[in-house]
């Protein structure tokens, strides 16, 4: 393991100076298969490395205040660590004794921004407590939550449990199983899903589903306030079951059978099998083909 760090000091924001950091750490993957993040408030970012067997950590720490002195304390109070534990890599970052503020907000501000650069296959447990958490061109069973930001994924493939307390769930090429829950946001999603799960208290969603023929578990799509988009391949297979509380149905899936009245629509597509349940309490669903 290889630890690098640069510090930096950065002008007047206003009344507020900022100062920065950076620390680097590097493993070689060798035993490691699984890497745990824990950081207060900052963002999560995932991408592939160059090597086949290096893992790169980048801790991005800024500290704003009143005054140079002040900054430079609360920067010096940041704590990081990236440490191996068996077969999983530890990686944190916390201010002890400090209360958690925006970034912006309080006039003595701090957050830590982590960049993780790994090899394919490896298992993630990310999370943020304020902060978004961007994934792109990996694979591997992950679980990513914030309390307070927005997931992206871009060429995420596996296993994916996706939770935000407040924030948008957004995915393009997507495959394999996917678990997304947002407490306030849009979930928008786009790929190739073996088992879906899509849904938020408060937001739209749309889902644009490509290559599924047969699905192996049931699909719900849910939301209590928004309209609800589902693009599904003519080719698919599977039972639905649509309801808007408070709204109309849009069905213009060809190979649907089976009935539509007083915003529910059920039946079957092509020779039917595993369930699509599509709810909203108040919006339009509207069900298209791809």
């Amino acid at each position: 393991m290889l630890a690098l760090t640069a510090v930096s000091t950065l002008g007047c924001d206003h009344h507020r100076v900022e100062e920065s950091a950076t620390e680097d750490f590097r493993f070689d993957s060798g035993a490691i298969t699984r890497i745990e993040v824990r950081i207060d408030d900052g963002r999560i970012a995932v991408e592939p490395s160059d090597a086949i067997e290096l893992i790169e950590v980048n801790f991005h720490n800024r500290a704003r205040a009143a005054d140079r002195d002040g900054a430079r304390s609360l920067l010096d109070a940041i704590r990081v660590e990236a440490v191996e534990d068996g077969d999983t890599l530890r990686v944190r970052a916390r201010v002890p004794g400090a209360s958690i503020v925006s970034f912006g907000g309080d006039s003595r501000t701090h957050r830590t921004d982590v960049t993780l650069r790994i090899p394919e296959g490896m298992a993630l447990d990310l999370q943020t407590r304020d902060g978004r958490i961007q994934l792109e061109r990996i694979s591997g069973d992950i679980k990513a939550e914030t309390g307070d930001g927005r997931i992206r994924l871009d060429t995420v493939k596996g296993t994916l449990k996706l939770r935000t307390g407040d924030g948008s769930v957004i995915g393009t090429e997507l495959t394999g199983a996917v678990d997304a829950a947002s407490g306030d946001g849009r979930i928008q999603l786009e790929g190739s899903f073996d088992a879906l799960r899509a849904v938020t208290g408060d937001g739209s969603i749309r889902i644009t589903s490509r290559g599924a023929r047969k699905l192996t578990k049931d699909w719900n799509i849910r939301t209590s306030d928004g309209s609800i988009e589902l693009t599904l391949p003519a080719s698919i297979s599977a039972r639905i079951e649509a309801t808007s509380a408070d709204g109309r149905i849009v069905n213009d899936l060809t190979t649907f059978e089976g009935n539509e009245r007083n915003g529910r629509a059920k039946g079957t597509l092509g020779k039917g099998g595993r369930l699509i349940l599509v709810t909203t309490m108040d919006g339009r669903i509207t069900l298209k083909e791809s």
